[in-house]
């Protein structure tokens, strides 16, 4: 049973889903769906959704029936670094996991301060120091602060896309084309919105705080990445619609064809989008140093959120630099990883009467062509267009 201040709701686990994958890759489809049209945009969602649904499904077994609520470093070691090697691949899959994590949460405090700095008029060094006081000050006070968080960020955003979205209907909009590009850019939309699915890290906190009704764990991960795609699409649409030639920044796009209320409301967007993205990946990363190295909740805090500003403020890569490092790394990783540990799960843990099980979706016709797409997400996420 989960203690009392970590049980959390349907929509707390489903929104501690969707916040990670709602941060910045979101932000980077929209102009990939223009180079592609709405046709493969819709196909290509569908397929995304399909195989993420399963990977992360994959993970609510193995957690489930692990039953330790352990985050996937301890699993992957459990089930799959074996041997005299296992010991060394442990730490260094825990090295390179903290090292990906880190890059990604200094993207989010980067790409969050340049927008506060926008919307206040802050040098960059003080909105990136509000954006980490947001973003950590929330994660510093566990998973039950962080679900109610997560749900009043996700909601958030759908108001503000609804109210650009509706802005954008009532000027003269844009045609929308519905075949464009081809594979390169198909490839390339791919891998991002398949980024915007990867929720991994919030399953085994999912599992944990719906504990006391675990037949909702795999509806909550569901509807985590339901949010998503609905995001997603409703983002790419109102670009589309908003402006012929959608830019890189697609709410920079909306604001100017829509008017400058619109960029403050496109910013405040995004920084709810890094917000929601950072609470979920930096308590996981905090459980993470929890388990392995045995700490103190408030110190491992303290060393998975730290660094990430130091990291912004020193302005070692770009925004979208961190993102495309992050894809790449963390999508072939999970592929390769995720697998094999189900399948030596299931030879080895028996199922708990009534607990979650994929069954023959979870089979391997279904664990190759879910490898093929995390392997084709990390291409394409680094694929010039």
């Amino acid at each position: 049973m989960t203690a009392p201040g970590k049980q959390l709701t349907l929509m707390q686990a489903a929104c501690l889903v969707a916040g990670i994958g709602v941060g910045g890759a979101i932000m980077a489809v929209p102009y990939l769906a223009s180079l592609n049209g709405l046709a493969p945009l819709l196909l290509l969602l569908v397929t995304a959704y399909g195989a993420s649904a399963v990977l992360h499904l994959m993970i609510v077994e193995i957690v489930v029936r692990d039953g330790r609520g352990r985050q996937l470093v301890e699993l992957f070691d459990t089930y799959v670094f074996r041997g005299p090697a296992g010991p060394a691949l442990t730490w260094a899959f825990f090295a390179l996991l903290v090292a990906g994590l880190t890059t990604n949460l200094a993207a989010y405090i980067a790409g969050g301060g340049d927008l506060i700095c926008k919307l206040s008029g802050l040098p960059p060094w003080a909105g990136q120091a509000a954006m980490y006081a947001l973003a950590a000050g929330v994660v510093f006070f566990g998973l039950k602060t962080i679900g109610m968080s997560e749900t009043a960020g996700v909601a958030g955003i759908g108001i503000l896309l609804c109210v650009l979205l509706a802005a954008v209907l009532f000027k003269k909009t844009a045609p929308v084309p519905l075949f464009a590009g081809g594979a390169p850019q198909a490839l390339a939309l791919f891998g991002m919105i398949m980024f915007s699915f990867a929720c991994f890290w919030a399953v085994p906190q999912s599992v944990q705080g719906l504990a006391h009704n675990p037949r909702l764990i795999p509806r909550a991960v569901l509807l985590g990445i339901g949010i998503n795609f609905t995001f997603v699409l409703v983002l790419s649409v109102t670009a589309m619609l908003a402006c012929p030639d959608v830019d890189q920044v697609a709410l920079k796009g909306i604001g100017q064809a829509v008017g400058p209320w619109a960029l403050w409301l496109g910013a405040l967007f995004g920084v709810l989008a890094m917000l929601t993205s950072y609470w979920s990946v930096s308590y996981a990363m905090a459980v993470i140093l929890q388990e392995r190295l045995g700490w103190a909740y408030r110190p491992a805090w303290l060393v998975s959120t730290l660094p990430s500003l130091v990291l912004a403020v020193t302005g070692v890569a770009g925004f979208l630099g961190f993102l495309e490092i992050t894809a790449g790394a963390l999508g072939v990783m999970l592929a390769v990883l995720v697998v094999p540990t189900l399948r030596a799960c299931r030879r080895e843990k028996p199922l708990a009467p009534g607990a979650f099980t994929l069954g023959n979706a979870g089979g391997p016709a279904f664990q190759i062509l879910v490898i093929i797409a995390y392997i084709l997400m990390a291409v394409g996420a680094m694929w010039p267009v």
